[in-house]
């Protein structure tokens, strides 16, 4: 259907359009007049999840902002807040109220507070501002003032709900934990005991945090006093096989410094001879004297050296006494190590239980101190932003929304009233219509039928009957 084809139908079924504006009019201007206004009061407070709290200092994050607002939202519109803004309020005291739960089918199955709260929950609405965490809490009355009283009522009602849920939920929770921490400073006592009863018959005491036990250290003690002996043995030897008299190797043995000295008397009369040679003959008693008494030096150095090698001897033997009564030592304490092993593993499990239990302990009580001191709180981390006022004007109906609704429906209805009236009159008036009446092809139209009538008449009327 054309454009064209619409128009004709409009000039043609023009009487139904305007019915159907004047039917939408009217009922448009009934509304504005019968129908009794509703005011919208709108009650706004900010919420900051992200404080420290003051018992924990811990921030609950900015994670669990969704779960926090729909808790809030649930808050708003529960049974619990509604009550609570029925009994701030007293609006049960109105005699209308009370005759209207009289009437009502709730009258004998619940209180009127809950029948009231429960019309209230119906007219309020709380949602979050896109983006922010800005909560506005909107109440419908056709009471302006009713709906900023209530508005607020509920804003102060949702606040002091949410401390006292927390207030009471830290208090169930602290009660909870009284039992708990008897039952645990029981164990705590009895790992004691256990620990005491254990080190009495073992006679062992835990080692110091970060220092080696008595045994460990008596096993490394001997290692090393072992180590020392190994290692002058070795030097003993060396001297031994050597033959050294050096001083240098031990300035401390008595035999070496008895040495030393001949050493440097046998330097001195060779020097002295060899002086003497140049001025002295042979068989000068000089001469003989000064022979004679390197044959002695010689003697006593030889007999020194003697001594020495008797006197190394000896040492090598105490040394390897030494050393096997050290191995015999060590394998005895090396022994007694690994006997008193499981017994320490013992000692250090009894003490872990009793550090666990202890820490246990004193988490559980923090944790009990802070759920008291949560169930005392006196506020909330809601912020009041404004509160509402009664507003001037009506949320609905507004003239300039319903009356421009009422026209575009109207003209709408009309139209479609319109179609469907030409849809149920088949009768031809155009040509156009012969198209959509018939499937053969349009010919052509025979013009001024009217004029032709008018003219045709007088010859008629001169035929004779």
């Amino acid at each position: 259907m054309s454009v064209s084809q619409i128009l004709v139908i409009l000039m043609r079924r023009a009487w139904i359009v305007m019915l159907a504006l004047l039917t939408t009019v009217i009922v448009a201007g009934g509304v504005l007049l019968f129908v009794p206004g509703r005011y919208d009061a709108i009650a706004s407070a900010s919420i900051d999840p992200g404080n420290i709290d003051p018992i924990s200092e811990m921030s609950s994050g900015l994670g669990a902002i969704g779960l926090i607002q729909g808790n809030i939202l649930s808050l708003v519109t529960s049974q619990r807040v509604a009550v609570d803004v029925v009994k701030r309020l007293n609006l049960t005291d109105n005699p209308a109220v009370q005759a209207n739960f009289r009437k009502s089918s709730s009258f004998g199955r619940e209180s009127i507070e809950d029948w009231m709260a429960d019309g209230l929950i119906k007219s309020v609405d709380p949602k979050f501002v896109l983006g922010t965490n800005v909560l506005t809490i909107k109440y419908k009355s056709s009471d302006p003032n009713q709906a900023s009283l209530i508005a607020n009522a509920f804003l102060a009602a949702t606040i002091d709900g949410s401390v006292a849920m927390k207030a009471a939920e830290a208090d169930q929770t602290a009660r909870w934990f009284s039992p708990q921490l008897d039952e645990l400073r029981k164990e705590l006592d009895e790992a004691r005991v256990a620990l005491r009863a254990f080190q009495s018959k073992a006679n062992m005491v835990a080692p110091t945090a970060g220092g080696p036990d008595r045994e460990t250290t008596q096993y490394m003690a001997i290692g090393s006093e072992l180590s020392n002996a190994r290692a002058g043995l070795t030097a003993l030897q060396s001297r031994l096989t050597s033959g050294s008299t050096d001083l240098s190797n031990d300035p401390s043995d008595p035999d070496l410094q008895i040495l030393s000295g001949l050493k440097e008397k046998l330097s001195s009369a060779e020097a002295e001879l060899a002086a003497a040679k140049g001025a002295l003959g042979p068989n000068n008693p000089k001469m003989m004297a000064q022979q004679a008494n390197m044959a002695t030096v010689r003697k006593q150095m030889s007999d020194a050296t003697e001594r020495m090698r008797q006197h190394l001897k000896e040492r090598i033997g105490t040394v390897q006494t030494q050393i096997a009564s050290l191995e015999t030592e060590q394998d005895q304490a090396q022994k007694s190590l690994i006997d008193i092993q499981a017994q320490r593993d013992r000692l250090g499990q009894l003490q872990r239980d009793v550090d666990f239990r202890a820490e246990q302990l004193n988490a559980r009580e923090r944790a009990a101190e802070q759920a008291k001191l949560k169930s005392k709180l006196t506020f909330s981390d809601m912020t009041v932003l404004d509160k509402a006022v009664p507003p001037v004007d009506p949320a609905f109906p507004k003239p300039f929304i319903v009356m421009p609704v009422g026209i575009v429906a109207g003209l709408a209805l009309g139209l479609i009233l319109a179609l469907l009236a030409e849809a149920a009159d088949r009768r031809v008036r155009f040509p156009v219509d012969l198209e959509l009446a018939a499937a053969a092809p349009f010919l052509g139209t025979i013009g001024n039928a009217g004029r032709a009538k008018r003219i045709g008449a007088p010859r008629r009327a001169l035929r004779p009957a």
